[in-house]
């Protein structure tokens, strides 16, 4: 007989371990990244943008606000999710504009990227 707690897992119960470690940490990551989003979104930034001190606003330069930056990020979602083609895409144009370095997401929501004040 073997004392309390020291009784080996069985494989079953490891695998399962394994698999839900699998989807809890990037769920875990994925809440976190949302609660941050919240956060930070009324003021046009993304955590990635709030690093990197820049903003999104609006074309006339008023805050973006955050149903507009919402939509922007959406947006970067699906864009980006095309894969290596969206990327591209969404960079050519950028690299494009010499003067707004406005993204293809930008224009259609109608936004530029600034230097956080």
């Amino acid at each position: 007989m073997t004392a309390p707690g020291t009784d080996p897992a069985t494989p079953l119960r490891r695998l399962a371990a394994i698999v839900l470690d699998l989807v809890l940490v990037p769920l875990t990551l994925l809440i976190g990244y949302i609660i941050w989003l919240f956060i930070v979104l009324r003021r046009g930034q993304t955590p990635g943008k709030q690093l990197l001190g820049i903003r999104a606003v609006r074309v006339g330069g008023e805050p973006a606000g955050w149903g507009i930056t919402f939509v922007r990020e959406v947006l970067k979602w699906l864009l980006h999710g095309l894969g290596l083609l969206g990327l591209i895409a969404d960079g050519i144009v950028l690299l494009m504009d010499e003067k707004e370095h406005r993204s293809v997401i930008d224009r259609v929501v109608g936004t530029r990227v600034v230097r956080a004040a």
